[in-house]
């Protein structure tokens, strides 16, 4: 028989982590699982690792493609009628999947449940923890105004990433985000209360956000709400608020480029979707940037 839940673990260059993360799996309270790591193109020995610890799971490994296209992998690998991610330097929390398919069972398998998560250091120690509000019900209008969801610590109906299409594989970041906006729209989601993984930082995962990833995430915004049936759920207030808010993170990083052309561009945008002080200044500050630059 197939297992109720596939646990599934995107990887790449994460060896030592993994184990942790593997571990973190065996533990867990609920049982009817099975494991499915699919390794984006390791170079580190992963897969030795993998062999040498005897660990049982399904592995699957595929030339360097992406996050989002490691991600889909997993779901055509997938047997369980639910689908949970972990990150390869995450860990889940004891009793995580139970707690997460009690809400299912409750709530006859048509919703998505999500909930917070513990930050730890690269040494697994936690500093803190995930404080923003959570939602249930049909949560687009607040989804759209802050991430708060995230594929980890999150169960789906494999059913719904499959009828969705999966991840965006041409995105570079940001695959999650459009997936979660756009299951929004036709299932609710159900929060826990406590956490159900603990996110690791560490020095390769913290990094500043360039121009492009800003402006990745600024189209990935404006399309959902433009042409994806955000216009529907989301107030046009909050929609532009949000836009403009992502504007001028763009155009803050811009700036910091020194494409100060795009970061005028960009703050105007920003103050006409919604008039504030803050993109002003920093359009005032680009274009002075510009003209002692030329």
């Amino acid at each position: 028989m197939n297992p109720k839940v596939s646990i599934c673990v995107p990887t790449y260059n994460r060896k030592d982590y993994l184990r942790e993360t593997l571990d973190s799996i065996f533990t867990q309270t609920y049982k009817d699982y099975e494991v499915v790591v699919v390794d984006d193109g390791s170079t580190d020995g992963t897969e030795e690792m993998l062999k040498q610890g005897n660990y049982p799971i399904r592995y699957y490994w595929q030339e360097n493609s992406g996050d989002a296209a490691a991600r889909n992998r997993m779901i055509k690998l997938a047997r369980g009628e639910f689908i949970t991610f972990i990150d390869s330097d995450d860990l889940l929390i004891h009793d995580a999947v139970e707690r997460m398919m009690e809400v299912m069972e409750e709530e006859g398998g048509d919703v998505i449940v999500y909930g917070p998560y513990l930050r730890i250091d690269q040494n697994g120690i936690v500093y803190g923890r995930f404080k923003s509000k959570l939602y249930s019900g049909h949560i687009t209008k607040y989804l759209f105004r802050s991430i708060f969801v995230h594929s980890c610590g999150s169960m789906f109906p494999k059913s719904a990433l499959e009828e969705a299409g999966g991840f965006d594989t041409s995105l570079r970041r940001c695959s999650v985000y459009k997936l979660l906006l756009r299951l929004s729209l036709k299932y609710r989601f159900i929060a826990l209360h406590e956490p159900v993984f603990k996110r690791r930082r560490h020095s390769s995962n913290v990094y500043d956000s360039s121009l492009e990833d800003r402006k990745i995430e600024y189209d990935v915004l404006e399309n959902f709400y433009l042409n994806d049936g955000g216009k529907d759920a989301v107030p046009h207030r909050w929609a532009m608020k949000r836009l403009s808010r992502e504007g001028y993170r763009a155009g803050r990083a811009a700036i910091k480029e020194k494409k100060y052309n795009e970061a005028r561009r960009l703050l105007r945008k920003s103050f006409g979707m919604h008039p504030n002080i803050k993109s002003l200044i920093l359009w005032s500050r680009a274009a002075t940037a510009d003209k002692f630059s030329t």
